[in-house]
């Protein structure tokens, strides 16, 4: 008694989308903010212009 299940009509599939121009724009601020973090002024203006503008968005 070899019974065998219906073949499905539908396969299962996945689909993936990928936001791109965001992937990048996350790579530029990333990239610029790592550079700008090499530098001490900026550090320093950081700093700044956190106590400044502390609390504020």
């Amino acid at each position: 008694m070899d019974e065998r299940a219906p073949e499905p009509e539908h396969w299962l599939t996945s689909e993936a989308s990928v936001n791109t121009s965001g992937f990048w724009t996350g790579i530029e601020r990333f990239r610029t903010a790592v550079m700008l973090a090499m530098h001490l002024d900026v550090e320093v203006l950081d700093g700044e212009l956190n106590d400044l503008y502390e609390g504020q968005l």
